[in-house]
């Protein structure tokens, strides 16, 4: 194996001439570098490699008794074939994995708890041996063999003088890969109690009823689809609203993933609260639940601040994020289930209330109306007894306070009777001579009108004779003429005569006709 020193920049390009990444120490590398031409890498090659080594060429005082390269390395060989003659178990961590022409080549290595490699060393898994090995390892721990695993292996130690050390795994023990599993989930139960806050998230109540959830989920994954099935169908008549916040749950980054996810609900949460939190997976291998075997996620959802469902989708294993949960479902369909059952039993205990409420109401109205009666009738029973007392009790009073009254309005009306007489006999006083002088003016009155209207009538009647004296007939008799047009319009001045030519001259006793000529402007 050779390390190279690739910038990023190059890195497709060595990936596509068959370097590999190592995420253990960061860098790309060749896994079978003493097989492979190294010039098209020469670019890449440590600089150390490209120093021209300077032999001493005056001193060979050694040469006869030094041994060959090959002859070392065979010595080598034969004293590890002797050493390890049997078969070891070994634990180590797979760094890189990758399979050639049925052959498997794993990088194996060993790191503290700092994540600095402390050893490592290239494996192979021969194909006569590969596909019963890996098939065994898959059907104890439903996962295939991948790059981040902690297996042990039973190896047989091999050493060739070309190639180096490397180990020949005959076995793999799945129990064991599970069982690092196991012991980082106590790890993190035990952190979490210590914290107090491993049962924090099952304090909260069931919902009694669900009208807005949060849901985070892998964006296709299959049970998500069931989910949604009957979801949808809640959604559609807004018996309950979804939201979905989408994360990748498998991977290295899949614990961030779903840590952004729920900081997200968290966020909306504080907007408008959801009811729940629903988080779901469905399906997949047992060893890739290991991602969500997470501190920082078990953390945030024992801290939650609503009730956290999960289905992760496995029926017989857990993760811790189920432990820490409010409620653990082994499937998305069983958690959707749960929820559409809560609905429709809240509905059921609604429409039950409703029908207690109803039957209640009306038995309290009906009651409510016999004791009106009752009490109506009391009441009218109560009235009659106090009306009858009363008109008992005032009877005396009333009779009493009559004849009173009687008294009272006599005595009132005689000096009511005096006063006005009184009254009569002292506004007569002034009024009398008033009333006298009264009479006195009137008949004066009475006597200038009557003159008045004698001497308007007389000369009334001087003025009709004068008028009736001042008209055409009387004029025509006392020698005067009216001159009219032919049709009988007068003519009032001898400028009118001389233009009408012919004209009527009326007399008393008669009319002549006149008809104007020019000469001297007079008539003929």
């Amino acid at each position: 194996m050779q390390y190279l020193e690739v910038p990023f920049a190059q890195k497709e390009q060595a990936k596509a001439l068959g370097a590999r990444w190592d995420p253990l120490k960061k860098k790309w590398y060749l896994p079978d570098a003493d097989q492979l031409d190294l010039t098209p890498f020469q670019a890449w090659l440590p600089a150390e490699l490209h120093a021209v080594a300077q032999v001493d060429a005056t001193s060979d005082a050694g040469e006869q008794s030094a041994l060959s390269l090959s002859e070392l390395l065979r010595q080598v060989q034969q004293r590890l074939l002797q050493a390890f003659s049997q078969t070891l178990w070994v634990k180590a961590e797979i760094a890189n994995l990758s399979e050639r022409r049925g052959h498997w080549y794993l990088e194996l290595s060993e790191n503290n708890d700092q994540g600095q490699t402390l050893a490592s060393c290239r494996a192979m898994i021969w194909a006569s041996q590969a596909e019963s090995l890996l098939a065994s390892f898959e059907q104890v721990t439903g996962s295939a063999l991948a790059d981040g695993q902690q297996v042990l292996v039973q190896v047989q130690v091999n050493f060739h003088e070309r190639f180096g050390f490397s180990l020949v795994i005959v076995g793999i023990d799945p129990s064991f890969t599970l069982g690092a599993i196991e012991a980082n989930l106590i790890a993190i139960r035990q952190a979490l109690i210590k914290q107090g806050i491993y049962q924090q998230n099952k304090r909260f109540a069931w919902p009694g009823d669900f009208f807005r959830v949060a849901v985070i989920a892998p964006p296709k994954a299959a049970g998500l689809g069931d989910f949604r099935a009957e979801a949808d169908h809640l959604a559609k008549h807004q018996l309950c609203e979804f939201v979905y916040f989408y994360s990748g749950f498998q991977g290295d980054n899949a614990a961030d993933e779903i840590a952004i996810a729920f900081e997200a609900v968290i966020a909306r949460h504080n907007v408008q609260a959801f009811d729940a939190l629903v988080i779901i997976r469905g399906g997949g291998a047992k060893l890739d639940l290991n991602p969500l075997n997470h501190l920082k996620l078990a953390s945030l959802i024992a801290q939650a601040p609503l009730p956290v469902l999960t289905g992760i989708g496995h029926e017989r294993d857990n993760t811790i994020l189920d432990e820490v949960a409010n409620r653990r479902f082994d499937t998305p369909s069983k958690v959707i289930a749960a929820i559409s059952q809560q609905l429709v039993q809240a509905a059921k205990q609604a429409n039950q209330a409703w029908q207690v409420i109803q039957q209640t109401s009306l038995l309290q109205l009906q009651q409510a109306k016999a004791n009106l009666a009752q009490l109506k009738q009391q009441l009218r029973f109560q009235q009659t007894q106090q009306l009858g007392y009363w008109q008992q009790q005032l009877s005396p009073l009333y009779q009493q306070i009559q004849h009173t009254s009687l008294r009272q309005i006599n005595a009132a009306r005689i000096q009511l009777d005096y006063q006005i007489t009184q009254i009569h006999q002292q506004a007569w006083r002034p009024i009398q001579p008033l009333k006298t002088h009264l009479s006195e003016l009137n008949q004066q009155v009475t006597k200038g009108a009557k003159q008045q209207i004698n001497l308007q009538r007389q000369a009334c009647q001087q003025w009709i004779g004068f008028i009736l004296s001042a008209g055409p007939q009387t004029q025509l008799k006392r020698g005067f003429a009216l001159a009219k047009t032919i049709q009988g319009a007068p003519i009032l001045s001898a400028q009118a005569a001389q233009q009408a030519g012919q004209f009527n001259l009326e007399f008393a006793d008669g009319a002549v006709s006149v008809i104007t000529t020019h000469n001297n402007q007079e008539s003929s």
